[in-house]
């Protein structure tokens, strides 16, 4: 699961939702970004029938899956309101669960089981050439390792790259 928060949870707020996501046999991973105002959690190897509980605790948008959340800004201003449209309007990739304005940008929340990242960064750049515009970007969210390995073997164009073959997975093994 993936914790959403629209703003910075204080420490005794992250260590309530840590406890919950413990009694209930997971783990917590975050990534806070006050100068966004975004928080995020994944919570790995809670049952999925406690979210219910872990979504009372926390306050926060819960997804059922592992979530990409990407802050991008453009360089040119004037592309915010197209990039909007195309990552939050109607004709939005499927995938795309929310899209967050901060100062100067975006913050996309998007299931990479259902838009690949090749996908959704191909609507970023098309939007963004028709200004001329560069951007830049800022994966905000944890991911675990099966996702990073899955985003790996995706971009690389090698379905060769498995979690079996990520260093960092195996060490963890021994």
């Amino acid at each position: 699961m993936t914790l959403s928060f629209g703003e910075t949870p204080d420490e005794r707020r992250r260590e309530e939702i840590d406890e919950a996501v413990r009694r209930h046999g997971g783990r917590s991973t975050w990534r806070v970004h006050p100068e966004l105002e975004r928080a995020y959690a994944l919570l790995e190897h809670a049952a999925a029938a406690d979210a219910q509980a872990i979504r009372a605790v926390s306050g926060a948008q819960v997804y059922e899956t592992a979530v990409i959340a990407l802050a991008v800004s453009p360089a040119v201003p004037q592309a915010l309101p197209a990039l909007r449209e195309a990552l939050a309007g109607p004709g939005r990739p499927a995938g795309i669960l929310a899209c967050h304005p901060i100062s100067g940008g975006l913050v996309i929340e998007w299931d990479p089981d259902v838009s690949r990242a090749d996908l959704v960064f191909g609507v970023i750049d098309a939007e963004l050439r028709r200004f001329a515009s560069g951007r830049t970007a800022q994966v905000l969210s944890p991911l675990p390792e099966s996702t990073i390995a899955k985003l790996a073997s995706e971009g690389l164009q090698a379905p060769e790259v498995g979690l079996d073959r990520v260093l960092e997975a195996l060490l963890d093994d021994v």
